[in-house]
């Protein structure tokens, strides 16, 4: 594998794990059933995750700083840091500052990642998978979506207001890549500040997220991307 199949690898592993934030940011567990308590209760952390959703609901898109690890075992791990905005239905820009220069647009079933170092643009269908992917397929698929996952609140349960609390999603049938995830909130708030995405292969995909807030409009030029000239473009076959 190459340096530039092994970077699209890499973020296409990120990128299912932001994707799976889209999925509970949109969408809301139907069946009460599902739910599955610790000390935590079923009714708080689907009273959580209703917060999470009726906010994002309430714009057009949301916008954020991350830091992302990603560490296969036996590594220290692979850190990365960048801005994000997402846009309904399907639209999501990363522009990375650390490596500078890159970024990932996601459209549709589309992805673009641009490798700066290699001035070139490498393109890439992403198949539809048992768990969605894309904000395309998770908004096709939206009756569907409590049927994929078990939702399990994590915590004390005498968590105060502005606090932490942390919710883990369990896919109901076995799937090639996600083992499980954990969505950390700000209790009462609706804030998501962290993600821990947790491959079969042992890989841990951690992202946490800074000034995360709902934007009532997302102007045209956020979601603008741009490459010096000369850049080359690839179409990258076979699954991430």
């Amino acid at each position: 594998m190459n340096e530039s199949q092994t970077s699209i690898r890499l973020k296409g592993l990120a990128l299912r794990g932001l994707l799976l934030v889209l999925a509970l940011l949109l969408l809301s567990p139907s069946n009460p059933g599902s739910m599955v308590a610790r000390a935590s209760s079923p009714e708080t952390g689907q009273g959580e995750l209703g917060l999470l959703i009726k906010n994002v609901k309430s714009g057009e898109g949301f916008s954020g700083d991350f830091v992302q690890t990603l560490g296969a075992p036996g590594t220290t791990g692979n850190h990365s840091e960048g801005s994000l905005v997402y846009r309904a239905p399907g639209l999501m820009i990363l522009h990375y500052s650390d490596p500078p220069g890159q970024w990932l647009k996601l459209e549709g079933n589309r992805m673009a990642l641009y490798v700066p170092q290699n001035r070139q643009v490498l393109l890439k269908t992403i198949k539809k998978h048992r768990i969605p992917e894309t904000p395309a397929i998770l908004l096709a698929s939206i009756p569907d979506i409590a049927k994929w996952f078990f939702v399990r609140p994590e915590g004390s349960g005498t968590e105060k207001k502005g606090e932490r609390i942390s919710i883990v999603l369990i896919p109901r049938h076995p799937d090639p890549h996600l083992a499980q995830a954990r969505l950390t909130l700000l209790k009462g708030e609706g804030i998501l500040t962290d993600l821990l995405f947790m491959e079969q292969n042992g890989t841990h995909l951690s992202i946490h997220l800074k000034k995360f807030r709902i934007l009532s409009h997302v102007p045209a030029r956020d979601l603008e991307v741009s490459v010096p000239k000369g850049t080359t473009a690839a179409e990258v076959p076979g699954a991430f």
